[in-house]
């Protein structure tokens, strides 16, 4: 559930104190890098994929990458061109809370 800009203070991991003084802290600035599959918004990931036109008319089940492995999404009967279909809680893990997660959102780019 972190994300860039997070800091992580670990206390008493950092220095030795001068004259064998108690340790001072240490501070861990995290910088996340970009996955070129998904792009992420607070805990939500977001990720493309694009269907032939006769998938969007008739609807079609694919297979789409997570981070919990691959899962099948519903390509509704009737898609339009950048329409969208939420996977809940196959996002990002809240910071500091268990098993609570964002959501992924596909886009779905119809190939005409």
């Amino acid at each position: 559930g972190v994300d860039s800009g997070t800091r992580i203070r670990l206390a008493h991991e950092g220095e030795v104190g001068e004259c064998g003084g108690e340790a001072g802290d240490l501070y861990v600035d995290i910088r996340v890098r970009k996955d070129e599959r998904f792009s992420r918004e607070g805990d939500n990931l977001h990720s493309w994929i694009q269907v032939p036109m006769s998938w969007a008319v008739l609807g079609h089940t694919i297979d789409v990458s997570t981070f919990d492995g691959d899962r099948q999404l519903e390509v509704p009967a009737g898609c339009q061109p950048e329409e969208t279909v939420t996977l809940d809680g196959l996002g990002v893990t809240h910071l500091q809370s268990k098993g609570e997660r964002g959501d992924l959102v596909v886009h779905i780019n119809v190939l005409i």
